[in-house]
């Protein structure tokens, strides 16, 4: 069972994580509420754009005046946006509750994602000889990360890159390592510096080349990048459901999950 030292730490590392995403950017609006986190990139990555609770609702009714102050303020934006719920802030520690208040007020369930950490990476699964991998440090790599992550959340190129190759964001205390096969980019993968660990993020591959093992050691790249630059050993990050399977792989252990809703409708 993880400690509840562990639960709060995904916790309080997605709210870090998706502030830590916005950095730089232009029109990006950071608002902490009585409750909820509003974490707005300026972008049309609706992934990126969250209100999140940031602390444990007392009962139902907290719940739902939370809510309804994100879709009042987030609203606003014009903005693809979610409204995310950890589950140990859910009211009673229960996502079954959330759901009960958040359908009611015309959120539609979304993702599910899992938070996840290690002390200690298990020892990679394949050598992969065919595979390029460059660090992220110039617009070439910046780019090549934003398409490849545009191409698995359906958004344009456009908008991908407005997200994610803003050079801010790769600034200090971050690490990205791009994929190469004949000269193309099929996978790519992100460590940055959070609350003291090395945080996981922006993991994505071509479609065509899934389930080859490229993602992982794009991941492996750039995690130890950043051990040989920081020393830090913990690692974190939030997976999706499609890559659950990879990172238990590598030694990640289950702490908590999260609860994402799209917001009604106006």
């Amino acid at each position: 069972m993880p400690e509840v030292s562990e639960i709060h730490e995904s916790s309080a590392l997605f709210l870090a994580a998706w502030k830590r995403f916005s950095r730089g950017l232009p029109a990006r609006r950071i608002e902490d509420l009585d409750g909820v986190s509003l974490i707005l990139t300026g972008t049309q990555m609706a992934l990126l754009n969250v209100a999140a609770l940031s602390s444990a609702a007392r009962d139902r009714g907290d719940l739902e005046r939370r809510a309804r102050a994100a879709v009042e303020r987030a609203g606003r934006s014009g903005l693809p946006w979610s409204f995310a719920v950890p589950e140990p802030w859910a009211p009673g520690g229960d996502l079954a509750e959330a759901a009960g208040v958040l359908t009611r007020l015309g959120f539609a369930p979304a993702e599910r994602v899992t938070g996840m950490a290690t002390d200690a990476l298990a020892p990679p699964r394949r050598e992969l000889a065919d595979l390029e991998l460059r660090r992220v440090s110039d617009a070439e790599t910046r780019a090549a990360v934003a398409d490849l992550n545009a191409g698995c959340y359906g958004v344009s190129l456009p908008e991908g890159r407005a997200a994610m190759a803003h050079p801010s964001i790769w600034g200090e205390g971050a690490f990205g390592r791009v994929g190469y096969l004949g000269g193309q980019p099929v996978c790519c993968a992100a460590t940055c510096i959070v609350e003291g660990v090395r945080y996981a993020a922006l993991v994505a591959t071509a479609a065509e080349h899934r389930r080859k093992g490229y993602a992982e050691a794009a991941l492996r790249g750039c995690l130890d990048d950043a051990l040989r630059a920081t020393g830090i050993r913990r690692t974190a990050l939030h997976a999706s459901e499609m890559g659950l399977g990879l990172y238990e792989a590598m030694g990640y252990r289950a702490i908590t999950r999260f609860a994402f809703y799209v917001p009604p409708q106006a």
